[in-house]
């Protein structure tokens, strides 16, 4: 009686573990299924990103974009995540570090470098998702690339200095892309009184002259051109990082901004100088009164102070007052 006891326990043992396999095995299924849907999502939208990234009109940028990524949340819920909807957890990788962490498979160092690295991606991401964000700078570049700063606020630096930190996506640049960082210049605007004769008479006009210039380097202070690796359901087709500018000149009026930088997408190689003409400066970005500018000045030329291209104009415009 005892063997036959044994038997069906043993019997009855191996087919719990048969069905818990066999459990396991679909689940991994399934995941693999998920991720390879999701897969197909992402380079969907690519295609969606790249034909908006191009366009010339900003506003016919945001709209194309924005509705492509409506359209891509709406895959992963619809297929992708359908029939496991609970799966779509964008906090995944931070639950994942943190069990790392507790098993001490990882040093707190590591976790702490790791999970500022998630908080970037997802605090990005989720002001992508939600389609709604308006571009405070954009202008596209070549080879299908797009600089969008959607957030642009004064900050303090390691120093304690003032400094303008601006948040952005980089379309078109991934992590297969590889990018060298141009230069950074800036130029600034400021109003001045002119006499002219009109009318026979003196008067005075305000006309922009150049209050001073600043240049450094594109390189951005953080790029991360994989953020699918913290939040898997990240859009493919984009960077996100930031970005340090200068604090502005209480004085000036507007700004004159380019950015370069090269890009080596699929074998080509495309250089883009982004330029932004004359944009008017919030007070927000300036510096208080009192507040020194650190940035570093290039003494402009005559022809710069007075807003016109070298050799341009040598002769004494119509109606201006002479000496």
């Amino acid at each position: 009686m005892g063997r036959y006891l044994s038997v069906v326990v043993i019997a009855g043992v191996a087919i719990v573990l048969g069905g818990y396999l066999m459990m396991m095995k679909s689940e991994e299924t399934a995941k693999l299924n998920v991720a390879t849907e999701r897969q197909a999502a992402r380079r969907a939208f690519a295609d969606r990103a790249r034909s908006s990234a191009e366009e010339d009109d900003s506003g016919t940028y945001l709209r194309a974009i924005q509705t492509a990524l409506r359209s891509y949340d709406e895959e992963l819920t619809k297929r992708v995540y359908a029939k496991h909807p609970k799966w779509r957890d964008p906090a995944a990788y931070l639950n994942e570090i943190d069990a790392l962490l507790k098993n001490e498979s990882i040093k707190e160092e590591q976790h702490t470098s790791m999970r500022e690295g998630y908080e970037t991606v997802r605090a990005a991401y989720d002001i992508m998702m939600a389609a709604n964000w308006r571009p405070v700078l954009t202008a596209k570049g070549k080879g299908g690339t797009r600089l969008d700063i959607y957030s642009l606020k004064r900050v303090e630096d390691d120093q304690g200095h003032p400094i303008l930190e601006g948040q952005f996506f980089f379309w078109g640049i991934e992590d297969s892309t590889q990018v060298s960082w141009g230069s950074l210049s800036m130029r600034f605007w400021k109003k001045a009184a002119k006499t002219v004769r009109q009318g026979g008479r003196r008067t005075e006009v305000e006309e922009d002259i150049v209050l001073g210039k600043a240049e450094g380097d594109a390189q951005p202070r953080v790029i991360i051109q994989s953020p699918h690796k913290y939040v898997a359901d990240f859009p493919s087709y984009v960077s996100i990082g930031t970005i340090w500018l200068p604090v502005m000149p209480h004085e000036a009026v507007a700004v004159d901004i380019e950015y370069g930088y090269t890009a080596r997408i699929g074998g080509g190689s495309y250089d883009s100088v982004l330029a932004f003409e004359k944009l008017p400066i919030p007070d927000a970005w300036k510096l208080k009164p009192g507040e020194s500018w650190d940035a570093d000045v290039i003494e402009a030329t005559e022809e710069e102070i007075r807003g016109v291209e070298p050799g341009e104009g040598e002769g004494e415009a119509d109606g201006a007052e002479r000496p």
